[in-house]
This record gives structure tokens, sequence and C-alpha cells, in this order.
């Protein structure tokens, strides 16, 4: 599929508000399995906080944006860089790409543009967690340079349990 050569990277807009939370919702559904219920929850509470606002969560402050790749008038991939506490780092969120355009190089030029970005803004280093539902995520993060910092269990018995990973990775 020669799909990638009409992918473009471009900054949110409002516009895209409903597909950007359709696309971050059923990415993480996806992966659910045995935690659905769990899972269900953190993607309501999301859909209620940063995601309802992303001009205001993401936008608003100079040094973070959010980003879509659009291909043929849809949104297939989005990913969010918001500053931290430290000003020399910035986080890395919400990154979701749609199946239909998996294994294609997306997601890794969603952190090409990220850390292009971060290096512009001054940041040094890039922050990310991710869950063990996400595998494949987890793969092309470490792929491309993001190292394990810290893991951690994430809800309780009887709806599960799952392991949050903490990754970094320091820009050049």
């Amino acid at each position: 599929m020669s799909g990638q050569s009409t992918l473009n990277i471009r900054d949110f807009l409002p516009g895209d508000l409903a597909q950007v939370r359709e696309l971050f919702a059923n990415g993480l559904m996806e992966f659910a399995g045995e935690v659905e219920e769990g899972v269900r929850r953190y993607v309501d509470q999301a859909l209620k906080d940063d995601m309802a606002d992303i001009a205001a969560h993401y936008q608003a402050h100079a040094r973070g944006n959010f980003w879509v790749v659009e291909s043929q008038d849809s949104v297939v991939g989005i990913v969010g860089i918001q500053p931290t506490d430290r000003e020399e780092e910035a986080e890395l969120r919400r990154m979701s790409v749609s199946s239909t355009v998996r294994r294609q190089g997306v997601g890794r030029r969603l952190l090409e543009k990220t850390e292009e970005f971060c290096r512009s803004q001054g940041y040094r280093r890039i922050v990310l967690s991710t869950v063990d539902l996400l595998q494949p995520a987890l793969a092309m993060y470490q792929n491309n340079g993001y190292t394990l910092v810290k893991e951690e269990p994430y809800g309780e018995p009887p709806n599960g349990v799952i392991t949050v990973y903490h990754l970094v990775k320091e820009l050049a």
C-alpha cells in the first residue's frame, strides 16, 4: 500500500476533535482485552479531561503542541507534547495510530516530528508512559531510543492490574 505518501502531519485544528477523540478511544479499547472495564474508565476520564479541550491542554502553552496525521480527510494518527515541571523536559502523550495504517512508519514519523519540535523548544529530554497492553507501542518506543526507567502496577483486582512503563529519551 502506498498510503504513506498521502499522509500529512499537521497541527491539530478544532474541527479534528471528534475524529481525534474517536481514534484515541478506539486505539486503547482495541487492546483492552481482559481489563476492558478499567481501560474504559481510563478512556472516559481522559475524554473528560485533556481530550475534551486539546487546544487548551496542549497548544495554549508555547512549548506544547498536538499533531494529527491526516489521510484523505481522515485522522489516522495523533500525538501531543506537554511541558513537565522540569524546564528541560517534555512529556509525549496520547499517541495513537489507526489500525488502517499501522506498521507503515506513522508512529516513527510522529516521534520524529515530536523530537524535532522538542529540540526547537530547547527540551533536552522526552518522557512518556505506556502500558503492557500496548506491546507494539512499547517496542516502537524502545526501537527509537526510549529507555525504560520504571515499571509500576495500575489498577486492582477484580478488574485486573496492568503494568505502566515509564520511558525517557535524551535528545542530542
